[in-house]
């Protein structure tokens, strides 16, 4: 019998889509009772935790277990304490969550003084060419102030219009900035003092003595079941190219001769596609072992040979049609008409037909049961498929479509967690798991254990399913975590 239970997870099980889940509206919910909240006890929060009189956090504790003892209660009467995901994925995980975050992440003070450094010069640097272009000093952190100097002093094209004046949101700046070199460069302004402010900043506060992060995961927030993370949020720490991606170098071993080894799962939710699907020629590709982006491209191009432009188009279609895109937004992504994104969307049905006949089938299933459901049997309600108005309707069928891969997707990092964190234990290994970002495990390997963890961690996670093709795990070793990709 597991150690622990949670019911709150139950509940984010059954209503993932809920926003706002809490102790405090379940039992209004189900008892129609009010809580003690954390704002009456501390007086709106002019008091301190620990300056609450006893009898008052006393009442506010024990009122937590009451009300958490009652849903548990309610759970056990309904049977609901024996749901497969639960027991067999979610409470589960509870154990290698907790291993994880108390593993901690090091971060080397000096990479991000480096960091620091190198931001204010790019920062001042950027804002020099700014204002020497416009020929005026003006406060770039202001919309209105760069609205002013782009569209009234500079007489940009508008194209974007807000409620009060034309929109410098970085969609607008991004493709002002083809021709026009002033938003190139307040684009750059922005991402900067961004990664200044919003990550090396804010890692420094959360750092502790020992220069150690405990990030703190959570079950319960998203709508496609991944996992999140908070103080820090390891899911937004940038793995772009270029400046962006110096952030991570500053994520470093825990000893000096330590490794940082990353596995990642590789296309994961294309390859589902074609394990759900059961589409021949997109399951030969991957049987194959044939370039899947080449190989679309070469039918969207008819070319061998394909421009970096035409790969990366080639893979924004591999990847955005299994969110059941429109030729719409299709071509916002990736900057091509709409007649031309409606073509590519065609060829890719034409190449690979069971796809579009899997679509039709979830759509056809779900106006049916109102649900759909990924490989582990997680269900997700979606009511709306059936509405007649047709947006509504719409966006349902886009629901529908893509969750039984995406939260497929999900399960399978979580089951991977789960077996690589029991075969650490059984296997009495210093090497830890210290992070979980998307489709990425990080662990953090001593040297003896290297070609163990190298062996069997990638097994582990290419055999969490079993499909007519593998899935495939990547894995990155150096010492730090920019390095690792």
């Amino acid at each position: 019998m597991t150690k622990f239970y949670d019911t709150l997870i139950w509940e984010y099980i059954s209503n993932p889509w809920k926003k706002g889940l809490s102790l405090d509206n379940l039992a209004e919910r189900y008892f129609d009772y009010r809580m003690i909240s954390y704002e009456e006890i501390t007086l709106k929060w002019e008091l301190n935790f620990s300056e609450v009189e006893l009898i008052a956090w006393a009442n506010y504790s024990a009122e937590d277990v009451y009300i958490t003892s009652k849903i548990y209660n309610k759970q056990v009467e309904n049977w609901i304490i024996n749901d497969k995901v639960l027991n067999e994925i979610e409470i589960p995980l509870i154990e290698v969550l907790k291993n994880t975050e108390i593993a901690w992440v090091k971060v080397s003070s000096e990479k991000l003084n480096e960091i620091w450094k190198i931001l204010e010069i790019e920062i001042k640097k950027e804002e020099n060419i700014i204002k020497e272009i416009a020929w005026e000093d003006f406060n770039i952190k202001s919309p209105k102030q760069v609205w002013e100097i782009l569209f009234e002093k500079m007489w940009l094209p508008e194209w974007k219009k807000t409620k009060t004046w034309f929109s410098v949101d970085n969609e607008v700046l991004e493709s002002l900035s083809l021709k026009y070199p002033i938003a190139r460069h307040i684009v750059n302004y922005r991402t900067y003092t961004k990664l200044l402010s919003t990550y090396v900043e804010w890692l420094w506060k959360l750092i502790d003595s020992d220069w150690k992060i405990h990030t703190s995961y959570n079950q319960t927030i998203t709508t496609t079941w991944r996992l999140s993370s908070t103080n820090p949020n390891l899911q937004n720490i940038p793995s772009s190219n270029g400046i962006w991606w110096t952030i991570r170098e500053a994520f470093i071993p825990f000893e000096e001769n330590d490794l940082l080894v990353a596995f990642d799962y590789s296309q994961i939710e294309v390859r589902l596609l074609a394990i759900m699907s059961k589409d021949e020629n997109l399951l030969w590709s991957f049987l194959s072992w044939i370039d899947i982006h080449a190989n679309t491209g070469y039918f969207l191009f008819w070319k061998d040979s394909l421009t970096t432009d035409e790969r990366r188009i080639a893979k924004a279609v591999n990847f955005w049609v299994i969110y059941w895109i429109s030729p719409f937004w299709l071509s916002k992504m990736i900057w091509v008409s709409q007649s031309e994104a409606r073509e590519y969307i065609n060829k890719f049905y034409e190449k690979y037909p069971k796809v579009l006949d899997f679509f039709d089938k979830t759509i056809e299933f779900c106006e049916k049961n109102w649900y759909v459901e990924t490989m582990f049997g997680r269900k997700r309600f979606i009511s709306s498929i059936t509405d007649s108005n047709s947006l509504i309707k719409k966006s349902a069928e886009r629901e529908a479509i893509n969750m039984p891969i995406q939260w497929t997707s999900a399960d399978i990092i979580k089951l991977a967690m789960i077996k690589a964190q029991k075969f650490l234990h059984e296997n009495n290994l210093k090497s830890k798991m210290i992070m979980q970002v998307h489709d990425e495990l990080v662990f953090n390997v001593v040297p003896e254990e290297f070609e163990l963890i190298k062996k069997e961690i990638p097994n582990i996670m290419e055999n969490i399913i079993s499909a007519p093709i593998k899935l495939i795990v990547d894995m990155w070793v150096w010492k730090n975590w920019r390095e690792c990709k």
